[in-house]
């Protein structure tokens, strides 16, 4: 029963990755996944279900490390305002990352040698077998902006991490990054979006 247990988890979820690669490869030629403008246009379109259907995209920025994260942060705060905005995005990068680690726990050393370079694999391969340390090193860079939290997730699931312990890893460290990401953007948007606007309007022109 075990095995079939198994069997039915593996094709359940090979289907989902086909489905998921289905949809980024629609979305990245529509543009929707590849312009900010597109990305926001497309999610005010949607109406009631728009902060629904942002969780679900930005959830797939995370787990499929090929689609632009940083993509997400402008737009949120555009379409929702700072707070939900980061509401939002904590929710969808905490929730991808959970998914990351299960995914790798079901499918294993394949499935992160497809999606993480062997570069970056082989910077970090050594901590795989020394849990205390690893757990450290991803709560420091969970924390601190402008590191490779998402690819680390990968690897955290070929360790010996214990499924609890690294939900409340990501629980409590992850969202004060998103919180820099998220108001960074807002000011951003407030100091120079309108130099940014001028500028995609001459290019337009």
């Amino acid at each position: 029963m075990k095995n079939k247990a198994k069997i039915v988890i593996w094709i359940i979820t090979a289907i989902i990755l086909v489905l998921v690669s289905v949809g980024v490869v629609l979305g990245l030629r529509s543009g929707i996944l590849s312009s900010q403008d597109a990305f926001e246009e497309f999610i005010e379109g949607c109406g009631v279900f728009a902060p629904l259907v942002f969780v679900v995209i930005e959830t797939l920025s995370v787990v499929i490390l090929i689609l632009p994260c940083a993509l997400g942060y402008p737009v949120s705060v555009a379409a929702f305002g700072p707070f939900w905005g980061f509401i939002l995005n904590a929710v969808s990068t905490v929730l991808g990352s959970i998914i990351i680690f299960l995914i790798v726990r079901i499918w294993g050393k394949p499935l992160v040698d497809a999606l993480v370079s062997k570069k970056n694999f082989t910077k970090y391969e050594k901590f795989i077998n020394r849990t205390p340390l690893f757990e450290k090193l991803l709560a420091i860079m969970l924390l601190l902006p402008f590191f490779p939290d998402n690819m680390l997730c990968y690897i955290a699931g070929l360790t010996k991490m214990e499924y609890k312990r690294f939900c409340a890893i990501v629980v409590l460290f992850k969202p004060w990054k998103i919180l820099f990401y998220t108001y960074g953007s807002q000011f951003f948007l407030d100091k120079f979006g309108h130099l940014w606007a001028q500028v995609i309007n001459t290019i337009n022109l």
